[in-house]
């Protein structure tokens, strides 16, 4: 018989996301019992508390709080009494419940993630228990100013970063900053964004500008709004550019050099790869029609077998080993997912992001395992538990 049953899991989530099941079906190939599933929808109101769950060998998983707009809403309300020193836009606590849903409109992006970042410290004091992700860790890799300091101050190979020293807090700053530092091209993300959400790639030469974006920038009797787009747009009109670019620093943005990335079938790709107990596993290649390599975009993907042959097997090992190093720099976290630039002179790379919830690869396996079952296995062979 496995000695398997002995652990239980308890799952924070969104009960409507794919990552629920595709979860539960990896306990159940691996003989465990299925994760009490607690909906974050219940935990934000209060309907119930972590501290609840008790019991020897238990495991608390957090996962993304992803497609659920009343979780949203109660997250922004949430954040609205934390303190703050940023010019983000800001709605009081009963007007935040009360939001109207507007599909793909980016909503107060820094006070939801404020929000955010109390709800995790607060159900990290509740846990009586293991975690695959710690609340701390999660928080900082949902920061990607503080994220990109972490793992440059640990000397891992990122995008020239240029708000290292202070944050930049204008479009004229930054124009005056690409300047200061001899940068034409730069990324502005949105510090607290995901799936390529309010993310910029902007380039200046001379007197001629052009971003090209997620970023859909709607004006309506008088009303500016901004929204996330599949359809990736360029803007020319420095007006235009200005109020997106503006929009994304007053939330909070890192802005980096814009890497030149290698290219496959004559397009620039990059790499997810998902480390899971200090190994890199499974890698996705991502393979861009546009600066944004992001698969929901419309970009193909391919294995690991589809990589350059001119990329060597000790420079490939070499870059997943710079991935487990930025992973390390996370020790609370037992999986993350790293996206990995690759130079065109395939030796040079870069880690651009790290992301808590970067696990989802679907179709992607390692030695015939999904990311799921994997860190299920390698949690077991790590708590030395039969299986």
């Amino acid at each position: 018989m496995s000695h398997c049953s002995r652990l239980k899991f308890v799952l924070i989530a969104n009960p409507e996301t794919r990552r629920v099941a595709l979860f539960q079906q990896a306990l159940t190939r691996l003989g465990l019992p299925t994760a009490t599933l607690v909906p974050y929808e219940e935990l934000l109101a209060g309907r119930c508390s972590l501290s609840e769950w008790e019991a020897p060998n238990l495991w608390f998983r957090f996962d993304a709080p992803e497609r659920n707009f009343t979780v949203d809403r109660a997250l922004i309300a949430a954040g609205a009494n934390v303190d703050d020193t940023g010019q983000h836009q800001r709605i009081g606590a009963i007007n935040a419940s009360h939001l109207p849903a507007d599909k793909g409109r980016i909503l107060y992006p820094r006070q939801w993630y404020l929000g955010w970042r109390q709800q995790l410290q607060n159900w990290a004091e509740q846990i009586q228990g293991s975690v695959f992700n710690h609340p701390e860790d999660i928080i900082t890799m949902f920061d990607k100013v503080q994220c990109q300091r972490l793992l440059a101050k640990h000397k891992i190979p990122t995008p020239r970063s240029l708000n290292s020293d202070a944050a930049i807090l204008s479009y004229e700053h930054l124009v005056e900053q690409m300047n200061v530092q001899d940068c034409q091209r730069v990324f502005v993300k949105l510090a607290h964004g995901s799936s390529a959400s309010g993310v910029v790639a902007y380039e200046r030469r001379g007197t001629s500008e052009r971003a090209t974006t997620t970023v859909e920038r709607v004006t309506e009797a008088g009303d500016m709004r901004f929204y996330n787009s599949r359809k990736i747009r360029q803007y020319s009109n420095p007006n235009e550019i200005a109020d997106i670019i503006n929009f994304l620093l007053n939330e909070s943005a890192q802005v980096e050099a814009w890497m030149p990335k290698a290219r496959l079938e004559g397009r620039e790709f990059d790499a997810r790869v998902v480390v899971i107990g200090g190994k890199a596993r499974q890698v996705v290649l991502r393979v861009g029609n546009s600066p944004m390599t992001n698969l929901h975009l419309g970009n193909d993907r391919r294995d690991v077998s589809a990589l350059p042959k001119a990329l060597s097997v000790d420079h490939w090992h070499e870059m997943l080993h710079t991935c487990e190093r930025a992973a390390a720099c996370f020790p609370r976290s037992f999986y993350c997912g790293i996206d990995l630039l690759i130079a065109p002179n395939l030796r040079d790379h870069y880690i651009l992001e790290l992301n808590a919830f970067g696990d989802l690869l679907q179709g992607i396996t390692w030695q015939g395992w999904d990311t799921y079952t994997t860190e299920l296995a390698m949690l077991l062979e790590q708590e030395g538990v039969e299986f």
